[in-house]
């Protein structure tokens, strides 16, 4: 039979099949669902806008105006990887105090609650490094940061069981992306200071080495230039330069020499270097002191207070001295400064003056170097104190224009969502259920999907009816007893697909045709198909032989309400018996048709005996003196015999149980039969016991008790 697709109202008749399924699917996937929505903890989610200027800011430059699309795109894109990065995350970590936080700070896994729930101890010791990663991890789980389409706002969201929390996360997580933005500015503005620091040094050290080189050429040379030139002026500043050059060398040696002795408490050495009166003055006293304490007794009172005033008067002479000191100080500061001016006013005399050609060039030589050496030592100077300023002035490029407020609902879950997630995948798992539960799983449930799935010939449906009458009467009766009610017209359906397969009509010559009654497994209703199908046929006018050829478990006596004193089993293992055959069959008690019943369970193998010659000549013998000869064959699965009971049949029907057949079970025994069953056999199926459904056998009128 050709595979057909399966088309719109195919699917329409499976779906109204496994309808029940596909409802408990849906109400099981919303039940969970509804338990997800009521069990899970919410989660809220708060966000903050942050604005990015592409430009970067700075009160000292103002902004750069000359921008392109592309450059504020990816400026902006990089802000948002910096928003993501973990160093970040980490500040907010630490500012917010994240590790003491329940929801976000360390705690016992699953597997470390069921160890200590036993007793055991945890064999790892975790290092606060871990800790802190793993508290870093749970936050950037929690945090989310999107660009808002192709704008410069960029949106921070936070997710948290509290919804304060939330918003105070989101707005920490802006804010320390902001002063990590403005600190990496300030940052790179005092390194570019550092860098030039060192520039400004040695810059420094050239100027200073230009302007010694000048003062050493024309102190090396003074006089020379003063005997060539006979320039008085220049003597008189020379004399002036030395003068002052020597004042300076003796304040700074009793500078040093009173500090020492200050450092000593040599006051009388200290009084004698600085020489001022106050000093002089305040060691006259402290002589004085020092011999009535000598003339003291000690441990007197007179001692004590002597004592305390040699202290108090120390105090004082350390402060006169450090003026003393200060004043030395200035006055080598004041000497040098004069001495530049000299040094200064002696080198435009000389170069206003008419110097030896040889003398100037030099001269001026130096003195460029000099030039240039201040130019640059004033350049870097002026750049390294604009940095300083630069860094105490900058500006960040993205500010908050929207910081997040505590969100009134969670955000997680969605019940909305959730709930027609959970109808939607309950539909598709029923769906999903009902097709491998109609193609693959589950018995079959109705003609069409006998007809569809098994894709073989549907004889016929026969009904799930009471059997009427006597007690103890079968269901094949009602073929006999109620020939007008559904049960007789779903037999007769069978025969007539069987007279239609087989091509004969009552009246033709020849041998009479043989039909195989089996099942996939037992207990299917293969015997009570097999009597009413046979008492269907002598109805109609047939001459039938029905065999109980199940050696294994006969039930046909039973169905049929006889007690036969012999049976199938005694036929095929007396020698005897093929000549007294008559005597092993048995009228039907409510039809024509002759019955040759089984007695009792084979104590041989059956494959032999159904095997062997005296079962084939049976079969020829009853293809000769009837018109329908029908055996009842053993199911095709649990045993061999059907596979030597099929090579004699024109005609199988496969009995199949309403709801109990497996599909599986169904195929392999079709399987088996298209291997065995002659190519002239057509294969029909009769599904069994069938409740009886509106619209499918109680059409009103036509059916009768």
């Amino acid at each position: 039979m050709t595979s057909d697709p399966l088309d719109l109202k195919s699917i329409v008749f499976l779906l109204r099949r496994q309808l029940r399924l596909i409802l408990a699917s849906v109400f099981l996937m919303l039940a969970l669902a509804l338990v997800y929505v009521v069990l899970v903890r919410p989660i809220y989610t708060a966000t903050a806008l942050v604005m990015v200027d592409p430009a970067p800011k700075s009160l000292l430059y103002g902004e750069d105006t000359a921008r392109s699309a592309s450059g504020e795109n990816a400026r902006v894109d990089s802000e948002v990887e910096i928003l993501r990065s973990p160093t970040v995350a980490l500040a907010v970590v630490r500012d917010q105090n994240l590790i003491a936080d329940a929801e976000f700070g360390p705690g016992l896994s699953l597997a470390d609650r069921f160890r200590a729930a036993l007793g055991f101890e945890s064999a790892l010791e975790i290092s606060g490094e871990v800790l802190v990663k793993g508290v870093l991890d749970r936050f950037m789980q929690a945090t989310s940061v999107r660009r808002r389409g192709l704008t410069h706002v960029i949106a921070v969201s936070v997710a948290s069981v509290d919804a304060d929390r939330a918003a105070a996360l989101s707005n920490a997580l802006a804010e320390a992306y902001i002063q990590a933005q403005l600190a990496s500015k300030v940052s790179g503005s005092l390194g570019s200071r550092d860098m030039l620091q060192g520039q400004v040094a040695a810059a420094q050290t050239a100027l200073t080495g230009s302007e010694a080189a000048i003062d050493r050429y024309i102190e090396e040379n003074l006089d020379r230039i003063e005997t060539e030139t006979g320039l008085a002026d220049i003597a008189a500043l020379r004399a002036d330069l030395r003068a002052m050059d020597a004042r300076r060398l003796e304040a700074d040696l009793r500078g040093r020499e009173a500090a020492r002795a200050l450092e000593r408490e040599d006051w009388a050495a200290l009084t004698a270097r600085l020489g001022t009166e106050a000093l002089a003055q305040l060691q006259a006293e402290r002589e004085a002191l020092q011999r009535r304490l000598g003339g003291a007794d000690p441990g007197s009172a007179a001692e004590i207070d002597l004592r305390g005033a040699l202290a108090a008067l120390a105090v004082d002479q350390e402060r006169a001295a450090a003026e003393a000191i200060a004043a030395l100080q200035a006055e080598g500061t004041a000497l040098a400064a004069t001495m530049r001016e000299s040094r200064g006013a002696l080198r435009e005399a000389l170069l206003a003056g008419e110097l030896p050609p040889q003398v100037l060039s030099e001269l001026y030589q130096l003195q460029q170097e000099a030039t240039i050496a201040r130019g640059q030592y004033q350049t870097l100077l002026s750049r390294m104190r604009e940095l300083e300023v630069l860094a105490a002035v900058q500006m960040a490029d993205s500010r908050i224009v929207s910081p997040a407020l505590s969100p009134a609902r969670p955000s997680h879950p969605n019940r909305a969502l959730v709930l027609g997630f959970g109808l939607v995948a309950g539909l598709g798992l029923g769906i999903g259920l009902a097709f491998l539960n109609e193609y693959y799983v589950g018995g079959i449930t109705s003609e069409h999907q006998l007809r569809e799935v098994m894709r073989v010939k549907v004889a016929t449906a026969l009904p799930l009816v009471a059997p009427r009458g006597e007690a103890g009467a079968a269901i094949a009766d009602t073929v006999v007893t109620a020939p007008l009610g559904v049960y007789a017209e779903a037999v007769r359906r069978l025969r007539a697909s069987l007279e239609h397969a087989l091509g004969r009509r009552r009246g033709a010559g020849g041998q009479g045709d043989c039909i195989l009654v089996t099942s996939a497994n037992p207990a299917e209703g293969k015997s009570t198909t097999a009597l009413a199908l046979a008492r269907a046929f002598a109805a109609s006018g047939r001459s039938v032989i029905l065999i109980d050829a199940d050696l294994r478990r006969p039930g046909l006596h039973r169905v049929a309400g006889i007690d036969p004193a012999r049976g199938m089993i005694d036929y095929l293992t007396d020698p005897g018996a093929e000549q007294e055959t008559a005597s092993f069959l048995v009228q039907d008690p409510l039809s024509q048709a002759l019955l040759m019943p089984g007695r009792g369970r084979a104590h041989r193998e059956t494959d032999q005996l159904l095997g062997a010659p005296i079962f084939a000549r049976l079969v020829a013998a009853a293809r000769s003196e009837f018109d329908i000869v029908i055996l009842d064959a053993p199911p095709v699965l649990p045993v061999v015999d059907a596979r030597y009971l099929a090579p004699f049949a024109d005609a199988v029907v496969m009995v199949v149980q309403f709801a109990q057949t497996g599909q599986g079970d169904l195929r392999d025994a079709l399987q088996v039969l298209s291997e065995v069953t002659p190519e002239r056999a057509e294969v029909l199926c009769a599904l069994n016991r069938e409740p009886e459904r509106k619209g499918g056998y109680h059409y009103a009128g036509y059916y009768g008790g």
